[in-house]
């Protein structure tokens, strides 16, 4: 017998690799605003070979009718996710999907990691925080041709194509494409401001052409839009940057923070960037501030090695976004007792800051409203804020390339 859809239920699937991100995940859907009648599932997908495994497997162990596929590393910002979501489908009976960023006119050549032109999202880089407008001149929810796969909802069910794509590329794109020819729509909603924080590295694009010529022949139909996009990928350095963060976190287990540093230097020499590698440098920055200014207590603990080092980094920037975010103090409680216990220095809060938080100058003011552990920190966090003040540094916005496209197309018809 079919199994009777709950038409009440929202279900969460979670593509799960890092515990840490996964529980900070949930922790932006349970603050989440419920609507009347509804209820939720979290349902976490742990090491799957594929994101289209993963999902087949989430999706066939729930009958929720809406259900919310997502990477562990985006965080909801909007408590009133739900609300506007329900709203779109309950409105848009053909609306099979809703996604955050998505294109009209996918390129022929099938290179769609640049063809985003609707939407946009809170990116959170290891190195850099932005806002990344697909659309800059959306101003009400547009039916695209595909969506990215960071969060896409649905209120029906279709197989992912697990048959096809075997990895972690164009299982949205495909999937995008499988609602529509199911004669369904994909949306992407108009936002104000970004719905969800996309925390996340750099692509690997190690299998991605492979994928792409699968995509091509397995749906010419939705590839129509000739663009010149270049397809970038160096398998070679995908290989040797994770040899050498590999090679950095043994030097971390062992104290050898100098060792680690003076790799690190070499790694910044270079053209190409790696997140590992990235977030890697930003935690010896971090120690060798504190080191050089004779701090207390430094940020990572001395004993437990690379485990514990990454999970205290990893803390702070969330308990960083959530104090960001607004959210009561409750929620951040941990990292204020750090900062006026002296437990967390000013020089590692600074340099967290700079690489992990959109709006600086919020965060700075909040900081600065506590008790700070001596008059030698408030000093130097109020050095800290007039740079910030000078440099207008709040909020960073990026184009996507096709939205850089459409922005010079319409200054010279402006002009």
């Amino acid at each position: 017998m079919p199994v009777e859809v709950r038409k009440d239920t929202i279900a969460f699937i979670v593509c799960v690799n890092n515990e840490l991100y996964f529980e900070e995940c949930k922790y932006y859907i349970e603050r989440l605003e419920v609507p009347v009648g509804y209820d939720i599932d979290v349902i976490g997908i742990w090491e799957a070979d594929s994101m289209c495994a993963a999902y087949n497997l989430g999706m066939r162990s729930s009958d929720a009718k809406y259900k919310v596929y997502m990477h562990q590393d985006v965080f909801i910002r909007d408590s009133r996710f739900l609300e506007k979501t329900l709203r779109i489908f309950k409105e848009h009976p053909k609306a099979g999907m809703i996604g955050m960023i998505g294109g009209i006119g996918i390129p022929e050549n099938g290179v769609v990691y640049t063809a985003w032109n609707v939407g946009k999202v809170d990116c959170r880089e290891p190195d850099l925080s932005y806002v990344l407008l697909c659309g800059p001149n959306q101003t009400k929810d547009q039916i695209v041709d595909a969506v990215d796969g960071l969060l896409m909802m649905t209120q029906y069910d279709l197989p992912w194509r697990e048959d096809l794509f075997s990895d972690f590329d164009f299982y949205d794109v495909s999937q995008a494409f499988e609602f529509r020819r199911a004669g369904y729509e994909i949306v992407v909603p108009y936002q104000k401001e970004p719905w969800v924080v996309h925390d996340c590295g750099f692509a690997k694009l190690t299998n991605y052409d492979r994928n792409r010529k699968i995509c091509m022949e397995e749906y010419p139909e939705f590839l129509n839009a000739p663009e010149e996009m270049e397809l970038i990928s160096n398998d070679e350095w995908n290989c040797l940057s994770s040899q050498l963060a590999k090679e950095i976190r043994k030097m971390l287990d062992r104290g050898k923070w100098s060792e680690a540093e003076r790799v690190l230097q070499i790694y910044h020499q270079k053209q190409m960037k790696s997140s590992e590698l990235e977030m890697l440098g930003i935690i010896c920055e971090i120690e060798q501030a504190e080191r050089k200014a004779g701090v207390t207590h430094f940020l990572f603990p001395q004993e437990g090695g690379y485990q514990e080092i990454y999970k205290t980094y990893v803390t702070v920037r969330f308990l960083l976004h959530r104090l960001e975010f607004g959210m009561p103090s409750e929620n951040y409680q941990e990292l204020i007792h750090a900062v006026e216990s002296g437990n967390i220095s000013v020089e590692a809060l600074i340099i967290m800051i700079l690489h992990g938080v959109l709006n600086k100058r919020y965060v700075v003011e909040k900081l600065e409203s506590w008790k700070l552990p001596d008059v030698k920190s408030a000093e130097q966090l109020k050095i800290f804020y007039e740079k910030v003040l000078q440099r207008n540094c709040d909020v960073m916005v990026s184009y996507s390339k096709r939205a850089k496209m459409e922005l010079e197309k319409y200054s010279k018809e402006e002009q």
